[in-house]
């Protein structure tokens, strides 16, 4: 029997402990194993991706928080472009998890 995940982890961990989709049906299929695993790889590529934005808006928090907090520290968290290529990787990842979702329903 499957071990259930605890219901309050966060979605990004269980998608990153995953080793390969445990979806009997669909990996019984063929025609689908390699998509399978493109869409592994997706589901990660989003969750790591998440995982860049979350760390911003953490970091966001704790500077807002912080009773002493310069111009400069706002500034510098402003103007850092990390967050938005982590934006922009994300909406790629997304993209691509979406049009292979789409083509496993088009093959079942």
């Amino acid at each position: 029997m499957p071990q259930k995940s605890h219901p309050r982890r966060r979605v990004r961990d269980r998608i990153a402990q995953r080793e390969r989709t445990a979806n009997r049906v669909l990996t019984s299929k063929h025609e689908l194993r390699n998509l399978l695993l493109f869409i592994d790889d997706d589901l990660r590529e989003t969750a790591n991706a998440i995982s860049g934005i979350e760390q911003f808006l953490i970091q966001a928090q704790e500077l807002i928080e912080k009773e002493d907090v310069t111009p400069a520290e706002l500034r510098q968290l402003a103007s850092d472009e990390g967050v938005e290529g982590q934006l922009d990787y994300l909406s790629e990842t997304l993209a691509s998890l979406r049009r292979r979702i789409n083509q496993v329903a088009d093959k079942l």
